[in-house]
Parts: structure tokens; C-alpha cells; sequence
């Protein structure tokens, strides 16, 4: 899971604005086998070289270490690290591709999906000039299963070493388990079971090459190699990053970047509404700059109403699905989770967050950017529930429920509006808020106390096992703590997950995960999706080639420029 990503995009009120041209869209996901991907990444059209982009966030990332990175605000940093795959996506919305990077494609599988080549792309050098070896991708993976791994994704590891015996390099192999290097251009993986999914695995940080020599373990945060078109040549910790040109990149070797502007200023504690007040106005470097919080609640409807401002506007989908998680070990009765369903008020919520801005009504778990999703709502009502059918499905019993949420100004608001919602159908709720910083690790205690909790997901990769298998999968649950937040657990849902992730072809795969979130959510309700949550952010007018990924919800500053 993103795990930081969830608390920061919920942090900054996800809010949506209105299409433009830079706006995301659900994009299919076609995987380049055939490795057609051109290089050099195609020239963006009207690009110019030189000058500064600044990129205005608010907090710092917890990891710049490759291995340590997971949440999207740490995965905008592909302008310094590559990977052995990654997304080639469209800014006119057409299909995200998802290719070679490093790599000459998307991986040649053999055994059913349990064996899987790589061979490296000629040309790929660390900013040192020395050139990328396979041994340095392996060495790099070998790594994530160290402490110096430990803040990444974690899939790679046990499907390589299902024991769990291997140390990581530092104690073992500068090689993991799974892995053997036939030269210095090609990997190959092998695994017990077959994995499909690989070509998104091995598109995240957790494939960045490490030279051994150079790795400096926890120190590799501030002594990083860059292997993209840009380098660190400043900072100051915690507060900015200021990049430059990567002299030795060399964009024969590279599918997705460019090198446009001359640097790229990073600011990494702007809050929100001093970066919607720097955008607005846009002048000296902000001319060229890019917020990454939603534009202040105060200040939508002033930008929406200005033509100048919204010809400048990144909106679309972030990924970001939000809900109520039931707890299905403490509300066993199937009545009541669906009559909760019913009783559930969109429309309030959506209105207390910022009105229709916010986003749009969820009715279903996949969230609509994920391949896959089918439209449907097993408890339709006109946008505010169906007490009615609440109250049928409950015959005179009245529920005492608490809802744990975390103890924001934010969600205390939608916190007294899942209450009133409820209490309509006769349900007693009991607020209870939760410390921001402690928040997920009580609500994804298997033993947790809470009834109903606020939760939310961005799927680690657009495929409906990273959604329904992360989700809603019972063996998650002996591990004492998972994001499974329903403790859901129901023997063929679990059999239909694992059937479903064992398909090799994940575009037949994809309808399937649709129609098992139909059935899941008519049969069981074991959680209420609430809101599908936007972004809507402003950049500079001298600002060009950038748009809203719809993979991460985040800019994507690939082919960047100054106008």
C-alpha cells in the first residue's frame, strides 16, 4: 500500500475540479512484450530547453533510497531513479503503456509465468558514467530484503524467497534467492509459483540499480547514484531538493524522460494554501512551477470561475477510493452490514467535503481507474441512501456502533455526517477519533475494537488483485495486522481470489476482479465505498508538458519544460 500517500492525499482534501485538457483519465494498461517502445522517448511538442521548474509540496519524503521508497510523493522521484520496467503514459489520455526501462521490454515469460528473462537496454550508465550491469539491478533487489528495504514494497521478496531465510546482502549473497545473472546484461527470475503480474512489480524502486561499492546503506538516502536525466546538486535537508542536469543520461537509452528545463527546484513544506496562493499568481520562478496539494477549499469556486485559472488546472481521478470498512468480525450479522449500505448518505459526505469538487459517489471496491472496474451500485438510492430499506433490513433493532476515524478537523466534519446518515435508520453511533500518527496501525489490528473505521486504498498497481486480493483476502488476517480493515474472510471469496491471481492473461483476468467486487459487495457488504477523490491542482503559465498521471494522481514532470 501507499501508505503515506493515503494519509497525505487524504491530508490535502483530495478535491476535483473541472475537465481540461490536462485532466487524467481511466487509462487502459497495455504491457509492451514486444518491446516496441521507442528510444529516444518521442520529442514533446513546442519544448524548450533551459530554465527552472519548481515542484511545491508539502512535507518532505520519508526516503529517497530506492529501496526505501513506496508511497507516490517518493515515487515522483523517477526523474533520478529508473527501473527494470515502468509507465509510458499519454497526456491526451490515451493507453499507459507499461514497458522497458532499464530493460528492453516488459519481460520474456516462460513455465507457465514462473520463469521470467530481463535483458538490459545498451547505453544505461549511473551519473558516474559507469555503465548499468545486471548485478547492480540484483544487488539492488538484493537490498530491499535488508533493513535498508524495510520502508519499500514488499512483494518481490517472498515470492523469490517464500522461506524467508535469505539475510539480504549484507549478512548473504550480494544476490537474492530466485535470481541467477547469465552476463551482465540479462536477469533472469524464477519462482516456485507462477507470477503474471512481475512486469508491475518490478516497475517500482525496489529494481533500481546499486552499484555494491557504492552503497552506503543507511546513508544512501542523502549519497544516492542517479540513474536518470537528473541529478542531486543541492539541498537542504527536509526543506529542498534542487536537481541537475545527469551529464552522463543518455537519452538513446531511455523510453519515458526528457532533459528539458536546466534544474528542478523541489520545495518540500509548502502548505496547501500557500501554494495555491504562489499559484494563483504565478510570478517570478512560480511561473514555471506545480502544486502537488488540491487548491485551498477557500479558494475552488474563485479559481473555477476564472478562465485563466482553469486553463491551467491538473483534474482528473487519483485513484484514491475511500470507505467506511465494516468490521465483519464484530458485525457478523449480514443484515445489518447491508442495511448500513442503504442507510449511508454520499451525497452529505461529498457536500461537507467541499461539494460536488470533491469527487464522485464510490458504489463500488475498485476504485474506476483500475482495468477492470464494472459500474454498478448494489444499493441504489438517489445519492443520500434508502432509510427505508435500511430500516426493513433492521426490523426495529438499533445498532450501537462506534466509528473510529482519525483525529483531523477533516474527518471529525465527515465524522458528523457518517453519524447523522446513520443514526436516520436507527443505528446508535459512537464517534470515536483516533491519533492521526496511530491511526492505521489500530485499524489494521485483526483485533481491532472498532465497528466501523475510515479507510482508503490507491492500488499499488492497476490490476484488481493489488485492489480485492490486498483487500478482502482472509489470510492476511494471521499476520496480526493488514489493511484487510473488514477482517473479511470467507473461504470462496478467498478460493476466487487465488484462481484469479494465478491467471496468466491479466487482461481476461481484469472483467473477472469486476464482477467478484459486484458479488462481494451484493452478498456480503463488508465495507460501504464512499468517494472516488480528485485532484485539482494548478500549475504556472510558463509551465509546459506537464499532466496528471493517471497511474500515481501525481504531475508527471517526464517531459516537463520551461516555456
Amino acid at each position: 500500500m501507499r501508505r503515506i500517500l493515503v494519509l497525505a492525499l487524504v491530508a490535502s482534501g483530495l478535491i476535483a475540479g473541472p475537465g481540461s485538457p490536462a485532466s487524467a483519465a481511466t487509462a487502459e494498461v497495455v504491457i509492451d512484450f514486444a518491446g516496441t517502445a521507442p528510444t529516444p522517448a518521442p520529442a514533446v511538442p513546442g519544448a524548450r530547453t533551459g530554465g527552472q521548474v519548481t515542484w511545491l509540496q508539502d512535507a518532505p519524503p520519508a526516503h529517497l533510497d530506492p529501496q526505501q521508497i513506496y508511497d507516490v510523493v517518493e515515487l515522483s522521484t523517477q526523474l533520478f531513479h529508473r527501473t527494470l520496467t515502468g509507465y509510458r503514459e499519454d497526456p491526451a489520455g490515451g493507453p499507459t503503456r507499461l514497458v522497458g526501462d532499464l530493460a528492453t521490454n516488459a519481460g520474456e515469460s516462460s513455465d507457465g509465468g514462473r520463469v521470467w528473462t530481463y535483458h538490459l537496454r545498451p547505453g544505461s550508465t549511473f551519473e558516474d558514467g559507469s555503465p548499468i550491469t545486471s548485478r547492480d539491478i540484483a544487488y539492488g533487489i538484493a537490498r530491499s530484503f535488508s533493513e535498508q528495504g524495510a520502508y519499500g514494497p514488499h512483494y518481490l521478496q517472498p515470492a523469490l524467497d517464500p522461506s524467508g531465510a535469505y539475510p539480504g546482502p549484507y549478512a548473504g549473497s550480494p544476490v537474492p534467492p530466485g535470481i541467477s545473472l547469465p552476463d551482465d546484461q540479462t536477469l533472469v527470475f524464477t519462482f516456485a509459483q507462477p507470477h503474471p503480474e512481475l512486469p508491475y512489480l518490478v516497475a517500482f524502486p525496489t529494481t533500481t540499480p546499486v552499484p555494491q561499492a557504492r552503497d552506503t546503506q543507511a546513508d544512501y538516502d542523502r549519497t544516492f547514484l542517479s540513474t536518470g536525466p537528473y541529478r542531486r546538486i543541492a539541498e537542504v535537508p527536509g526543506v529542498s531538493l534542487t536537481l541537475g542536469r545527469n551529464p552522463a543520461w543518455n537519452p538513446a537509452s531511455d523510453p519515458l524522460r526528457h532533459q528539458y528545463a536546466d534544474t528542478i527546484h523541489i520545495e518540500w513544506t509548502v502548505d496547501r494554501a500557500t501554494q495555491t496562493q504562489r499559484l494563483v499568481t504565478a510570478t517570478g520562478t512560480d511561473a514555471a512551477a506545480v502544486m502537488t496539494a488540491n487548491v485551498a477549499a477557500d479558494q475552488i469556486s474563485a479559481v473555477q470561475g476564472d478562465p485563466t485559472l482553469t486553463a491551467r488546472t491538473l483534474a482528473g481521478p487519483t485513484g484514491l477510493a475511500k470507505y467506511l470498512s465494516i468490521n465483519t468480525r464484530r458485525i457478523t450479522d449480514v443484515s445489518v452490514r447491508k442495511a448500513l449500505n442503504w442507510a449511508f448518505d454520499r451525497g452529505a459526505l461529498i457536500q461537507a467535503q467541499g461539494g460536488t469538487a470533491v469527487g464522485a459517489p464510490l458504489t463500488t471496491v475498485l476504485s474506476p481507474t483500475m482495468p477492470g472496474w464494472l459500474d454498478y451500485d448494489a444499493y441504489p438510492s438517489a445519492g443520500h441512501g434508502d432509510v427505508t430499506q435500511a430500516k426493513q433490513l433492521l426490523r426495529g433493532r438499533k445498532p450501537t456502533l462506534t466509528y473510529c476515524y482519525p483525529d483531523t478537523p477533516d474527518d471529525a466534519t465527515g465524522a458528523a455526517v457518517v453519524r447523522t446518515g446513520l443514526q436516520r435508520a436507527g443505528f446508535r453511533i459512537t464517534p470515536t477519533p483516533l491519533n492521526a500518527g496511530d491511526y492505521w496501525g489500530i485499524i489494521g489490528a485483526t483485533d481491532s475494537t472498532c465497528d466501523l473505521m475510515y479507510s482508503a486504498w490507491v492500488a499499488d498497481f492497476p490490476d484488481g488483485n493489488a485492489t480485492l486480493g490486498t483487500l478482502l483476502h482472509g489470510s492476511s488476517l494471521a499476520a496480526g495486522w493488514s489493511v484487510n480493515f473488514a477482517k473479511f474472510d470467507e473461504p470462496c471469496v478467498n478460493r476466487r481470489l487465488d484462481d484469479l491471481a494465478a491467471m496468466t492473461d491479466r487482461t481476461a483476468a481484469a472483467p473477472l476482479y469486476g464482477q467478484l467486487d459486484h458479488d462481494v459487495m451484493s452478498r456480503y457488504a463488508p465495507l460501504i465505498p464512499t468517494v472516488s477523490a480528485s485532484a485539482f491542482l494548478l500549475h504556472g503559465p510558463g509551465l509546459g508538458g506537464v499532466f496528471l498521471s493517471p497511474t500515481s494522481g501525481r504531475p508527471n514532470l517526464t517531459g516537463a519544460y520551461v516555456r
